[in-house]
């Protein structure tokens, strides 16, 4: 395969689970505003999430347990548990074990451990809140009862003098449980319409920034030393949600640990910050951002705002100052454009159909914005009533549709000189051995619609790669992701735009 030379994937996160509001997207995606389970378990992932940068360790497993698809949950959940009992065993000294055979060790008592105040007792405490869930008050019925399934206890139930095989028994069996329960409880469809493996998006939130990062690199092996570079996207979702909880790190301190991130790795990495217009001190935030080298901006409608046409006229008000600001100092924009996305319960999503950033651009006011419309559209998808084809139409109907995201997205991306877009995380491409063809065939549409109406640039000047990584459906596909691409762009009607595809169209976006 005659691959790239270089290639910017211009969507992509290297957050971890400190960084979002992981009580309110867990019970969001549970269809409530506040749920115990989805706290407790967003606290149990808060404690295990590794951290490069002084307060915590990184905690997971250096050899992945062996993988098949038909046992993913077990996998996942496996891998999980290994993070906790490490962070368990951390109360035991390295004077305890030295000699000790891994039964004999077990057998020891806990309490003969020092209980230090660290990462071991406060395990315990939030396993021990994990174990007094009432199930049956959220919604949940356990469907396969076997012995790890089994009630639970609280952890002064098992005794007063309990042995470190009884401590690690007792939390595998409350985790497990807690797990399995919140997972069943959350829409599999809730951020789009792919099914996503939330044990696996909780796995990948387990790991230091730097331990992203380097995964993320890691799925680009194949074009060798240097040739990737990538786009980090933050996302401000505190104030998302009806009962707003914040994230282990506040937003600012996000923007200090994502900078020294970019400073450690600068070379394979660009940075976007995120704009939220229901902070009061936005600008601030927006300031502090640029004065710290990061590039831009994610938006993003589907966390409760439209980019114009807000009913509330605060938020209406600050949305045009962000782009005034944006425009003045030739700022880039991101947005997410597919009927679906992160949405909350209250699904939003379409808040993004690009129908609003035309309504936007037509103003003279904003037409020189500096846009890139995340996933082009997407593929095909449905909420609340509207369906959009997408990049995955099969005919010229579904293609012309009003509601088409995909032809909107290309069509305002041939019009509008900093209007570009990005083809992330369309999932039909890993699954419909069709879907290749299809988008290509749209390809083709959007191009000869772009020159029949006299609009000024080719599609295939304004689009880019990006794989929106680390969506769960991305992480471990994101080589294959690649691939797809790369054979559609070798083709000999796309090879003169090979270069622009993967690098150079990223770079004229971002000014780089």
């Amino acid at each position: 395969m005659n691959l790239p030379a270089r290639v910017v994937d211009l969507h992509t996160h290297l957050f971890n689970a400190r960084y979002l509001p992981l009580e309110s997207v867990i019970a969001s995606a549970m269809k409530k505003d506040e749920s115990k389970l989805a706290d407790y378990v967003a606290q149990l992932l808060y404690a295990l999430a590794g951290s490069s940068y002084a307060d915590a360790q990184d905690l997971r497993a250096d050899h992945p347990l062996p993988f098949t698809p038909e046992d993913a949950d077990e996998h996942y959940l496996e891998q999980i548990w290994d993070v906790v009992r490490a962070g368990l065993m951390e109360r035991v000294p390295a004077d305890m074990i030295a000699g000790r055979s891994p039964a004999d060790l077990l057998d020891q008592p806990w309490d003969d451990a020092p209980a230090e105040p660290g990462l071991s007792e406060e395990l315990v405490g939030i396993i021990d809140q994990l174990a007094s869930i009432d199930y049956a008050a959220e919604g949940w019925i356990d469907p396969d009862p076997l012995p790890l399934h089994e009630p639970v206890t609280s952890f002064k139930e098992l005794g007063a003098a309990p042995r470190i095989v009884d401590v690690l028994g007792w939390a595998r069996r409350v985790i497990r449980k807690a797990l399995r329960a919140a997972t069943d409880l959350m829409d599999k469809f809730a951020w789009g319409s792919h099914v996503e493996n939330y044990l696996e998006f909780f796995l990948t939130m387990l790991k230091s920034e730097k331990a992203v990062l380097k995964q993320l690199l890691s799925s680009y092996d194949k074009l060798g030393a240097g040739n990737i570079q990538v786009l980090h996207m933050m996302m401000d979702m505190q104030l998302a949600y009806p009962v707003p909880k914040p994230p282990r790190y506040p937003f600012p301190e996000q923007l200090r640990k994502m900078e020294q991130l970019k400073q450690d790795n600068p070379q394979s990495m660009f940075g976007f910050s995120a704009f939220d217009p229901r902070r009061d001190n936005w600008r601030q935030l927006a300031d502090t951002a640029i004065a710290h080298g990061f590039l831009g901006f994610k938006f993003y409608p589907a966390l409760g705002y439209l980019p114009i046409g807000n009913a509330d006229p605060v938020l209406e008000s600050r949305v045009a100052a962000f782009f005034d600001y944006c425009i003045a100092g030739d700022i880039p924009v991101f947005v997410h454009c597919t009927p679906i996305g992160f949405q909350t319960k209250e699904k939003k999503g379409l808040n993004a159909h690009p129908k609003h950033w035309r309504a936007l651009l037509e103003h003279e006011r904003w037409r020189d914005l500096r846009l890139c419309l995340g996933h082009a559209g997407g593929g095909r998808a449905s909420n609340l009533g509207v369906s959009s084809a997408g990049w995955m139409a099969d005919n010229d109907a579904e293609w012309r549709d009003a509601d088409n995201f995909a032809r909107i997205v290309a069509d305002l991306c041939a019009t509008y000189p900093n209007v570009y877009c990005e083809l992330g995380y369309i999932t039909e491409l890993l699954d419909d051995p069709t879907a290749r063809e299809l988008l290509v065939a749209n390809i083709e549409r959007a191009r000869a619609e772009a020159q029949q109406n006299g609009r000024p640039h080719d599609f295939l000047d304004k689009v880019a790669y990006g794989s929106d990584w680390h969506m769960p459906s991305m992480v471990d596909n994101t080589a294959r992701y690649l691939d797809v691409f790369v054979d559609i762009m070798n083709r000999p009607a796309y090879v003169a735009h090979r270069d622009l595809f993967f690098h150079d169209t990223a770079m004229a976006y971002l000014k780089r």
